[in-house]
């Protein structure tokens, strides 16, 4: 196996201040994009935990910490998955406790989109509307689905793409780490083979360009992917780069034939406030001082975290009832006069 990475952050044409962090670690084959909100450099501190806590429990690489004994997975996930999600709630669980320990972090949280590559198979875990997309063979896939409002609300009430550009609060999450003492995250696992390039990226990127685009500029530069990374931003910044812009590039050189796999269709899985909770806690604590963030750097490592600036995204749970039944309305009332 040998694969290519790359990943660059971005602060965008609007904003001041950059809020996402990304984390590439080679010796590991993971990489990592969060994309921090809270405002007052809340969200900084929120997507500086998450990077930092992946890395380092990977760079740890301990697989017997998150075993099927200690904690329950819908599905047979490998190893390295399960490394993955328990990474994430341990990140989950910092971030909450640090923003209940500091008043002026309150309300602080951050998606994430990681993927892991080991013996032909990538672990993809998320919460968020970061996204994942996969690029086999001239064809572009996103292989995440955004935890978003307006997503949800499309499941439900499908619409055109034209539509769904007029949906009040359309960047709404409903998903992100440390916005609750529990976790709910999707992880897929998949079979990767020699010539695929995996693409991770924040809403700066995936908000701002159609997928046409994407495929186009991806398509454009299949083998340098310090030089797709860049033309990304760019296309980004030319949009308006009305938000922060993160992109990490995972292009797959060498592979061998990967033995029969089960793959893992994006299954979800929701750790609550008992026994799973008090073991995440446990494990936080026993590697974690309490206050302490630094970048995760390891001697191939590559990373970056950028200043802080508010974002426009609520993941309160009233807001969330209350923008559900205004839009419910507003889609029964236009399919009643013929809009929708």
């Amino acid at each position: 196996m040998k694969i290519r990475f790359a990943g660059a952050t971005d602060v965008g044409q609007v904003r001041t201040n950059n809020e996402d962090n990304f984390a590439v670690l080679t010796d590991r084959n993971l990489m990592v994009v969060c994309d921090g909100m809270g405002g007052h450099a809340a969200g900084e501190v929120a997507s500086g935990i998450a990077a930092e806590t992946i890395v380092t429990l990977f760079a740890e690489h301990d697989l017997k910490v998150f075993t099927s004994e200690r904690f329950v997975y819908p599905e047979e996930i490998t190893p390295e998955g399960k490394l993955l999600v328990g990474a994430i709630a341990v990140a989950n669980t910092r971030i909450h406790d640090r923003s209940r320990s500091h008043p002026e972090l309150a309300g602080m949280g951050t998606t994430v989109v990681a993927c892991q590559f080991k013996d032909g198979v990538v672990s993809i875990c998320h919460a968020g509307d970061s996204r994942g997309y996969l690029m086999r063979e001239g064809s572009l896939k996103q292989i995440t689905i955004d935890h978003s409002l307006l997503n949800e609300l499309m499941e439900k009430y499908p619409a055109q793409e034209e539509e769904s550009k007029n949906f009040v609060n359309a960047n709404v999450i409903t998903r992100a780490l440390g916005t609750k003492p529990s976790i709910k995250v999707d992880i897929s696992e998949i079979a990767f083979k020699e010539g695929d390039l995996f693409l991770l990226c924040s809403d700066g990127l995936s908000g701002m360009v159609t997928d046409s685009q994407l495929l186009e500029t991806v398509s454009a530069h299949p083998d340098n992917p310090d030089q797709l990374i860049t033309a990304l931003i760019d296309l980004a910044n030319a949009a308006g780069g009305a938000d922060n812009i993160t992109v990490c590039v995972a292009r797959i050189d060498e592979q061998k034939q990967v033995d029969e796999f089960e793959e893992v269709r994006r299954v979800t899985l929701h750790w609550g406030e008992g026994p799973e909770a008090d073991d995440i806690h446990q494990i936080a604590d026993s590697k974690f001082d309490s206050d302490a963030v630094s970048s995760p750097g390891t001697s191939d490592a590559v990373t970056d975290v950028s200043p802080p600036t508010a974002k426009k995204k609520s993941v309160r749970i009233w807001s969330y009832l209350l923008i559900v039944i205004i839009l419910a309305l507003l889609v029964i009332l236009g399919r009643i006069i013929g809009v929708f």
